[in-house]
């Protein structure tokens, strides 16, 4: 019994070699129709599954690897042509292996409508699209992009203006919004074991705790 709950330990936590972290929004291995890993202002980033007027249809390898995301399966302009601009925020959650340092990144995006920043840990990486005219339908990348990760967990987050193509800040009536983009988190990053993990690993240390007192 002890060696089975060790084995789980070590499978769930044993750190692969490690490699740069490539990702791409619209990832769903459960296929249930949310993004793995990312989140809308706390909540789940849907698969967009109805799309906007003018929207590229997505992926496409030459713009970005990624699918649109957004707080609602359904886009369309005629369920979500009347909706209050705002800023959204897309927040995604890597593990760095190594001690706190400065590394790179690599971004490539299409956003509905403007992406205002893109915050590391809080911090600003000083990248946008707020100089072009139509950023829903033009992919956008920054390459070699500066940043101090810390050791374990560190938040990307992408600060996404819902405008009708006003420049933001904005809250008059909008419309649909989303964002598709890919990224690379150069060194020893790894995505955050998912809560099921987490709670396989607790329901195993517990059975190990009860073994032991029996």
């Amino acid at each position: 019994m002890v060696f089975a709950v060790l084995g789980l330990v070590a499978l769930l936590f044993a750190i692969p070699a490690q490699a740069d972290l490539m990702y791409s929004t619209g990832t769903d291995a459960n296929s249930d129709g949310i993004d793995d890993f990312f989140t809308v202002d706390g909540g789940n980033a849907y698969l967009v599954t109805k799309f906007a007027n003018g929207w590229p249809v997505l992926p496409n390898e030459n713009l970005t690897t990624g699918k649109y995301i957004s707080w609602a399966a359904d886009q369309s302009n005629a369920t979500q042509g009347n909706v209050m601009g705002k800023l959204y925020t897309y927040a995604f959650n890597f593990n760095w292996a190594g001690s706190t340092t400065s590394t790179t990144f690599d971004f490539r995006w299409l956003s509905d409508d403007y992406l205002t920043d893109i915050l590391l840990n809080g911090t600003s990486l000083g990248v946008n699209n707020l100089s072009q005219n139509q950023p829903w339908t033009t992919s956008y990348s920054k390459n070699g992009v500066n940043g101090t990760v810390q050791s374990g967990v560190n938040k990307i987050e992408f600060l996404i203006w819902n405008t009708g193509g006003q420049q933001p800040p904005y809250t008059g009536v909008s419309g649909p919004t989303g964002i598709a983009a890919d990224f690379k988190v150069y060194g020893n990053a790894t995505t955050v074991p998912e809560p099921a993990s987490l709670l396989l690993l607790g329901m195993g240390l517990a059975g190990l705790a009860f073994w032991r007192k029996s």
